[in-house]
């Protein structure tokens, strides 16, 4: 129910103001002359068994948010006209718990504010030579404007989980397991929950989609042959992930068809644990340095079915970083590209992990270390969101046991059981 005041010289002039804010379905409450004029109290959506207190409420809540509006607009018009403020009144925190009294304000009056604040959303005051302390109080002033909109969204987005309590569930379950909020709300839009599902209809809705939008390879690339390269930064377990490739080549096809390859020669430890491996599986192992190239190297390796190549494991704030992938671009040879994201890593290390690899062109991703990891929702996320299709799991030490092809099925059971167990605790 939307409650609201309206004044005019005479009842005409009121009843006009009605007509024009309301429409033709409002309900008048009150009718009485006051200073000036006449006040008219109007509702719209009005329940007929509605209480003396619940009308009450509702005005005042209407009233209060006229009074928040009215004072933005001031603000705003003295933003414009150059004025400056006085910062040492009521400060930032006050002023946000004055909105807060707003309470729970009607969904028509929520509506109405919200597209209200979205036009300070790219407000920008307009260039002008002003001193230190007025650009100081502009700042403040917008920041306020932002705070004021943000506290109305998280506002409006509690009233959304009384409409639809399953959706705002599975909501804030999603945001718990680590995953973007504007993945959420795109994912949402495609499941549309009914008002009227149970949250376990509703949570199997969502993750019967998750299921269908997880990508993963159909095939093992160890099979399909060619030229890999895996890329990640230090301690996601490359190398490691190699050597369980390379294992499970041997067993398949035999040692002759695989050659191992490391671009690392930042690492002494990294070309031995490599050749250790090579050794033993009976594989030939080459590294590139300044004396071969990754090209010349390559195509001295054109008879083997499957090279596995080993990149430096480098911070993604590294200037080398670009050099590495540089390196994979310059060859003639056609290099997939897979992406290791170690489960165990938070999310916006995870993306900061992408964001630096991206441009390499990448075909795929390895998701390791799920024996070590609390919750896979963090990188589910992000190969969710990015597209991003998943061609192993690994999980533990064990060569070549602890590696097997990704499947929508596996992942999905994994994160549902690790959902389920954050819960519980």
């Amino acid at each position: 129910m939307r409650v609201k005041r309206f004044f005019g010289a005479d009842s005409r002039q009121a009843m006009r103001q009605v007509r024009d804010e309301l429409g033709d379905d409002a309900v008048i409450l009150s009718n009485k002359k006051v200073d000036n004029g006449v006040e008219i109290v109007c509702a719209l959506d009005y329940d007929g068994d509605a209480s003396p207190r619940n009308l009450a409420d509702a005005l005042k809540n209407a009233d209060q948010g006229e009074a928040l509006q009215r004072e933005l607009d001031e603000a705003r018009q003295r933003i414009l006209s150059g004025a400056s403020f006085d910062t040492g009144g009521e400060n930032a925190f006050q002023r946000k718990a004055r909105v807060r009294q707003l309470g729970a304000l009607s969904d028509g009056y929520n509506d109405g504010m919200a597209d209200n604040f979205s036009s300070y959303e790219d407000f920008s005051p307009p260039a002008r030579a002003s001193s230190s302390g007025s650009d100081q109080a502009i700042q403040a002033m917008q920041s306020e404007i932002q705070s004021l909109r943000d506290l109305l969204k998280e506002q409006m987005r509690e009233q959304d989980s009384y409409r639809n309590p399953a959706e705002a569930l599975v909501r804030n379950r999603l945001l718990m397991a680590g995953f973007s909020d504007s993945y959420i709300k795109r994912l949402l839009k495609l499941v549309k929950i009914n008002p009227d599902s149970d949250n376990k209809t509703a949570w199997q809705q969502v993750l019967d989609r998750l299921k269908g939008e997880v990508q993963t390879l159909d095939e093992e690339f160890i099979d399909k042959g060619g030229v890999v390269a895996l890329l990640g930064p230090t301690g996601v377990g490359k190398t490691t992930t190699i050597s369980k490739l390379a294992a499970r080549y041997v067993l398949k096809h035999g040692a002759d068809g695989l050659a191992l390859v490391t671009t690392d020669c930042y690492r002494i430890a990294a070309y031995e644990q490599l050749r250790t491996v090579g050794r033993i599986l009976g594989v030939t192992v080459r590294v590139v340095d300044e004396n071969n190239s990754l090209d010349m190297t390559l195509k001295s390796l054109r008879g083997k079915s499957l090279v596995l190549i080993d990149t430096a494991g480098l911070n993604v704030r590294d200037p080398n970083l670009q050099t590495q992938v540089n390196l994979l671009a310059s060859t003639q040879a056609r290099i997939r590209r897979f992406l290791v994201l170690p489960t165990t890593s938070q999310a916006r290390v995870l993306l900061d992990t992408y964001e630096a690899y991206r441009e390499a062109g990448l075909n795929g991703c390895i998701l390791t270390k799920l024996d070590e990891a609390m919750h896979l929702g963090e990188v589910l996320g992000l190969v969710l969101e990015k597209r991003l299709p998943v061609s192993y799991l690994t999980n533990g030490q064990k060569i070549p046991d602890d590696v097997q092809l990704a499947s929508p099925t596996s992942i999905l059971a994994r994160f549902v059981r690790d959902v389920e167990r954050s819960e519980e605790t």
